[in-house]
């Protein structure tokens, strides 16, 4: 019989700093996949164009490609816990004043858009912070296990969010829909208040210029074959294969022809998939070939997106985004997971904020590029068109770099005291844990 304290993911969920922080997560995330269906019906609705809706990714992400690494460094340097809570007040705000707007008939679609700008903004700082404060409660030998249970958040609002949405939008209108919107992201602020996360080290971090501690992320991020994998097939899939969630709405009217409420559906069933797939990865104790699941993942992925394309039938669609979502928690779950395993504990934060900047920078490039080629053409063709590109471009990544063929360090533990031994630091050229001591020493 399997006990509760056997399962890694539920260990992890009996520190009551981790339980608040996962849990605000989860609301927020409910809240912006809710949002992200609203918005791209009322721009749907507003415009009638795909290309204006695919406009919500570009502006959501313009902030990215130059702010996350900065927010990498704030998340190295400041108390974390006071940006979430900053982030998240951010986040009720806007919400409140989109709400507002719609409460009084005076929406326009570049309001949207500004709105949106500051909430990637808001973003950008929210994602290092957030995930190296993740990495400070639950420790290096659980970090699998809480970046699974951060899929599980995510893929909960992917399901919890769209069905909201497409339900209130049908039978409350958009004012009703951001009426429940704001009234989460209040939740998620009160909870980020009472978050209280374990002293951060400073060693040599304030006395570094910001310029060089951003120098120093990017050289890590270059010259380590595991992290510079990860950020290349993390680039594609953002760019091609991943932009697919903001044009939902125009999927669901244009290729099935179906309602909002069965666009709602149609924009869970990834979450239904990657909550299932996240929940396989949760109860597993020992994940040795980390990027074996982060690359398999991204090409079965992005082959279901292909298909979707492909689909006239709400069923089928539906299905292949359900695979397609089991596939994405290995890649999601995974991305995480090796950046922060391959990375020395003080530039952490900067690595995940090389990340945002790869992820903000494909959506970017995507949402703007899906949405040309589905005005000039239609969103079946840029959907699979793009996703066959990404399987293409994963390929060579796959043969050069490490992550497929070795996996990472473990770190070992002193069975005399449990201490943790001393962190191997990672190769710059392969990824793999090393150490100046000799090799009685690492073991």
């Amino acid at each position: 019989m399997l006990r509760a304290s056997s399962i890694p993911a539920l260990a992890v969920l009996k520190i009551r700093d981790f339980r608040i922080l996962w849990v605000a997560r989860s609301i927020h995330e409910v809240s912006r996949r809710m949002e992200l269906l609203v918005l791209g019906y009322l721009i749907l609705h507003l415009t009638d164009s795909a290309f204006q809706v695919g406009l919500i990714a570009v502006f959501l992400n313009a902030p990215r490609p130059v702010l996350s690494l900065f927010a990498g460094v704030a998340a190295d340097r400041l108390d974390r816990q006071r940006v979430l809570v900053g982030v998240h007040a951010c986040f009720f705000a806007i919400a409140t004043a989109l709400l507002v707007l719609l409460i009084t008939h005076s929406i326009q679609p570049w309001q949207v858009f500004i709105a949106v700008f500051l909430q990637g903004a808001a973003k950008v700082l929210d994602d290092p912070s957030r995930r190296t404060a993740m990495f400070d409660l639950a420790g290096r030998e659980r970090i699998a296990s809480a970046m699974s249970l951060e899929t599980i958040s995510n893929n909960g609002g992917k399901i919890l969010g769209p069905l909201a949405g497409g339900f209130l939008i049908a039978g409350a209108s958009f004012t009703g829909a951001y009426a429940l919107l704001v009234a989460l992201d209040l939740v998620s602020l009160l909870l980020m208040v009472r978050l209280r996360l374990p002293r951060q080290e400073r060693t040599s971090r304030l006395e570094t210029s910001v310029w060089q501690s951003l120098r120093e992320g990017i050289e890590h991020s270059m010259t380590n074959r595991m992290v510079l994998g990860v950020l290349c097939i993390s680039l594609v899939l953002n760019a091609l294969v991943l932009p697919i969630q903001y044009f939902i709405p125009v999927i669901a009217t244009d290729l099935l022809k179906v309602g909002p409420t069965l666009g709602g559906l149609l924009g869970s069933a990834e979450g239904f998939g990657t909550l299932l797939g996240a929940l396989i990865i949760a109860v597993r104790r020992n994940i040795h070939h980390h990027g074996r699941l982060f690359v398999v993942g991204a090409l079965i992925v992005s082959l279901a997106v292909m298909l979707v394309g492909w689909s006239p039938w709400f069923a089928l669609s539906f299905t292949l985004l359900l695979l397609g979502g089991i596939a994405q928690a290995g890649f999601s779950t995974m991305q995480s997971t090796i950046l922060l395993l391959a990375s020395l504990p003080e530039i952490r934060g900067r690595i995940v904020g090389a990340s945002g900047t790869v992820n903000g920078l494909g959506h970017l490039i995507g949402g703007w590029e899906t949405g040309v080629i589905a005005s000039a053409f239609n969103i079946g063709l840029a959907v699979s068109l793009n996703a066959g590109a990404a399987l293409l471009l994963v390929l060579p990544v796959i043969f050069l770099t490490p992550l497929v063929w070795r996996p990472l360090a473990t770190i070992p533990v002193d069975a005399a005291d449990g201490e943790k031994a001393p962190l191997p630091r990672p190769s710059p050229v392969t990824g793999r844990g090393y150490s100046s001591g000799s090799e009685s020493e690492q073991k």
